[in-house]
């Protein structure tokens, strides 16, 4: 057997508990390895307080994909957090072209560039 291929019975035994579950394969990472790996994948464990039911929900809906619930929240997070930097920058972005279209006080570029040109020949 090559190292592609996987013994379905071993993979079972993970998928069910058999293997890694016990105490004797249990151990803490040395604070340097965690920080190194945390480092590594650009992350930092944080702590929050969410409701009972909301943490139940999401735990359902991972199950329901076949996902575990951490990761899912860690992605909906990223997405979430996309939109808003996208809407935020579309509004703004809206703003100032609206601002620009209404500003007849400031001359368009061709017209300072022109009367540039005339000042300077004189």
């Amino acid at each position: 057997m090559n190292a592609r291929q996987l013994d379905p019975t071993i993979t079972e035994k993970w998928e069910n508990g058999e293997l890694g579950r016990h105490d004797e394969f249990v151990a803490v990472a040395p604070e340097s390895e965690s920080l190194e790996l945390d480092s590594a994948l650009a992350m930092k464990l944080v702590s929050i307080r969410l409701p009972i039911p909301l943490i139940e929900t999401l735990k359902a809906i991972a199950g329901h994909h076949g996902i575990a619930y951490q990761p899912m929240i860690r992605d909906l997070l990223m997405r979430f957090a996309r939109s808003e930097i996208k809407q935020i920058a579309d509004t703004l972005d809206a703003q100032m072209r609206q601002a620009q279209a209404s500003d007849d006080s400031s001359p368009p570029v061709e017209a300072f560039i022109e009367r540039t040109r005339t000042v300077a020949c004189g």
